[in-house]
């Protein structure tokens, strides 16, 4: 904040963090453990359940002291001093190191003009690298490169000379922890656990500048041992920690008011080790953590590590006018005729003398209405002496016309859709219940209804892209038509081969027509109009009526109306019940449907009316000689002509001979007073045996008198109609036999 004499200042401070993964600054921190694959020897004796120090091979092998390492666990297995941490964790000055499981390869042996590689199970970008390491038999020369996932390879430490696990005595790590001789039994005895023995050491690469972005994918170790000390020294790796490259920069940066140049940018680095360097693009250049009397613009900065690596920082300088205001309209885009509020959102400062154009208005707040799209501008002035300006837009948006939409009539109970005419692909059309107001029903080029029964009346509106709404509502009706009523029809029996008129019977509706069909649905009719004749019907036949208005509504139903052909009643059944020695009876049960009968006896030239009536059941034929055979046939006559029945027969009977005994063939036990009985006719007859028997052969009628007949019951029960069997037996007045069997057939 800057205080100057009768001037207020507004400083904006700005804080950005940028992480730079190129060409950045060592980190500083702790070096933390690398998880590593590819040891190849196990060189730590852990504890277990024998008592075997077994390890892969011996760190002195080729001196024959058969030296490895062990576990705190082991040393106190084998009560023994000393012994590496448990959870393989050593620490130094905070840094740490783990080792690889005891139980499995722990340590990369090379020896001379050998070399191998280490790989990292996660590779990641690092500042430093440490390798927990020792030399064996001697110190050993070693060169150490890195691999990177990208592919490149750097050599960092070339004939670096590795100490002796005794006789070293720089970047010790840790040390005085033991080492027992490796043999197949015990007791095991620690070797002299001395400050010194064994000591293990850290070997530091600082990568570079180009290198730390990259990610670390495996350590390279070579054994170029020469001279006296060879060929015995072996180089030991044990683990790796590393500090992951990382760094930070926060800029604190202060505008530059209207009375500057007063900006500035301070810098804070962390994250990597000092002292830095910086140089940025001022004129003069300047060299400090934080470059001042900065007028707006853009800058940078070069900031320089104590190991040569560089970062660039790019920050801006903005203008702080302490005038700063933003033009508002609310709304800001409005339909012709609407208005609009003009407003302003103050920044930095208290703003005074508002001015709006066009129109010269004056003030914070004005309403405006204009008629086209136009812009504003505000501008404002500070105690400073700053001033601001801002603009703002108002759209004018026109309305749609009023939308047109055509009255649709419908039967009663059928669908209407309301359609706007020549609706518009940039516009919403809006419906409802009401001209003006209420909530719409839907939206959309159309309104549908169903199963519509009464009047009704929508509106409909039309809406912009831009909300605009047309000046009023359209008006949509929906008129109703009624439905025709159904065709009233009765069915109809017509002769074979006769012609006939169907009728509507409901003829009286000016406005309804109606249409004959063959089917009950689908198909085109055969015939229009309240009448339609068919001629010559030979089968029957069913047809179906529709009422159609001249408004173009149907009935809701076809109606059936059926034709069928007037039969011919069944041919009567004559049986002759009644025969005496000069007149013979024939009698028939009615048949349904018959109004009165006729018979022949010449054969079917003429017919006449039975004896009985027109409608008599019997004929009966008087003063014929005995013995006489008398042939008819009879015929049922209905109200049509073609109900006429075939004629039955010709049926005979023949008058008794002077000794004839005759038991008739059927009867008909109704109660009509007709051939109710049926009994033993003949002369000089004295006595008789008279039987009847059922299907089954039991006896269901028996008589010894002559005058007795079967009135078709058994035990009170009139029988089934069928064929029974009968046995007589006759004694003549004279003492003559005669015997007969036969059937008689039970007619209901």
């Amino acid at each position: 904040m800057f205080k100057r004499k009768h001037q207020h200042l507004t400083v904006r401070i700005y804080f950005l963090t940028i992480i730079l993964l190129l060409q950045n600054i060592v980190a500083k921190g702790q070096f933390t453990p690398i998880a590593l694959s590819g040891f190849s020897q196990d060189v730590i004796a852990e504890a277990g359940p024998s008592p075997l120090a077994t390890t892969t091979m011996e760190i002195d092998g080729l001196t024959s002291s058969n030296k490895v390492m062990y576990s705190s666990a082991f040393a106190a297995f084998a009560s023994i001093a000393g012994g590496l941490p448990d959870n393989g964790i050593l620490t130094n000055a905070g840094d740490s190191y783990q080792l690889a499981s005891y139980t499995s390869s722990n340590a990369l042996f090379v020896k001379r003009n050998q070399t191998f590689e280490l790989t990292t199970v996660a590779p990641a970008s690092y500042a430093k690298i440490r390798l927990l390491a020792f030399s064996a038999e001697q110190a050993s020369t070693i060169n150490i490169g890195l691999a990177f996932s990208d592919g490149s390879f750097s050599p960092y430490l070339t004939n670096y000379v590795l100490s002796d696990w005794f006789n070293g005595a720089s970047n010790i790590v840790a040390q005085g922890f033991g080492r027992v001789t490796r043999t197949a039994t015990g007791p095991f005895v620690a070797d002299g656990v001395t400050a010194n023995n064994p000591r293990l050491y850290y070997i530091e690469i600082v990568l570079n500048c180009v290198d730390r972005a990259k990610q670390l994918e495996k350590i390279r170790i070579s054994n170029v041992s020469t001279g006296a000390n060879a060929p015995f020294p072996n180089a030991v790796i044990m683990a790796a920690s590393g500090i992951v490259f990382s760094q930070t920069i926060t800029p604190t940066i202060i505008a530059s008011d209207c009375n500057g140049p007063n900006g500035s940018i301070a810098l804070n680095v962390t994250g990597s080790a000092g002292p830095y360097n910086f140089s940025w693009n001022t004129a003069p250049v300047q060299s400090t953590a934080t470059a001042s009397n900065l007028p707006p613009g853009n800058y940078n900065c070069t900031i320089t590590d104590a190991a040569g690596c560089t970062a660039l920082f790019n920050g801006t300088i903005a203008l702080n006018n302490n005038a700063t205001i933003n033009a508002t309209a609310t709304p800001a885009s409005i339909c012709v005729g609407s208005s609009t509020q003009l407003g302003v959102n103050a920044g930095a400062g208290v703003l005074t003398d508002f001015t709006w154009t066009p129109g010269s208005l004056s003030g914070a707040s004005q309403t405006v209405s204009p008629a086209a799209t136009t812009t504003y501008i505000v501008t404002a002035t500070n105690a400073l002496g700053c001033s601001a300006a801002s603009q703002i837009t108002v759209q004018v948006q026109n309305k749609p016309a009023t939308p047109v939409v055509n009255p649709v009539s419908v039967c009663s109970g059928a669908n209407a859709v309301l359609a706007v005419n020549a609706p518009s692909p940039a516009l919403t059309y809006h419906w409802y219940a009401a001209a003006t107001g209420g909530t719409a029903l839907q939206t959309g080029n159309s309104y549908s209804l169903t199963a519509v029964t009464a009047p009704a009346t929508f509106y409909v509106e039309a809406v912009s892209s831009a909300g605009c709404i047309s000046d009023s509502r359209a008006t949509a009706t929906v008129n109703i038509n009624s439905i025709p009523p159904d065709a009233q029809l009765s069915n109809v029996s017509v002769c074979p081969g006769a012609d006939i008129t169907l009728q509507v019977q409901n003829v009286n509706i000016a406005t309804v027509t109606y249409r004959w069909y063959p089917t009950q649905t689908g198909g085109s009719p055969v015939a229009t109009g309240y009448n339609f004749s068919l001629i010559g019907v030979s089968a029957p036949s069913t047809w179906y009526v529709e009422g159609f208005s001249t408004a173009g509504c149907i009935s809701a139903l076809r109606v059936p109306i059926q034709v069928t052909l007037i039969p011919r009643l069944a041919t009567p059944v004559v049986t002759v019940n009644a025969i005496s020695f000069s007149s013979l009876t024939f009698s028939w049960p009615a048949v349904t449907g018959a109004t009165g009968y006729q018979i022949s006896t010449n054969g079917g030239s003429t017919f006449g009316t039975p004896s009985s009536g027109a409608a008599g059941l019997s004929h009966t034929i008087d003063g014929l000689p005995g013995n006489t055979t008398v042939a008819i046939l009879v015929r049922a006559i209905g109200a049509k002509i073609c109900e006429t029945s075939l004629p039955a027969g010709p049926v005979s009977g023949t008058t008794l001979s002077t000794r004839e005994i005759f038991v008739p063939n059927a009867f008909t036990p109704n109660n009509d007073g007709k051939n109710d009985l049926v009994k033993v006719f003949g002369n000089y007859i004295n006595t008789i045996d008279f039987r009847i028997f059922n299907q089954w052969g039991q006896v269901i009628f028996q008589t010894t008198d002559p005058a007795q007949g079967w009135d078709g019951k058994h035990k009170g029960k009139l029988q089934p109609v069928g064929v029974y069997a009968y046995v007589l037996k006759v004694v003549r007045q004279d003492g003559t036999i005669v015997n007969k069997k036969g059937s008689i057939n039970l007619i209901h």
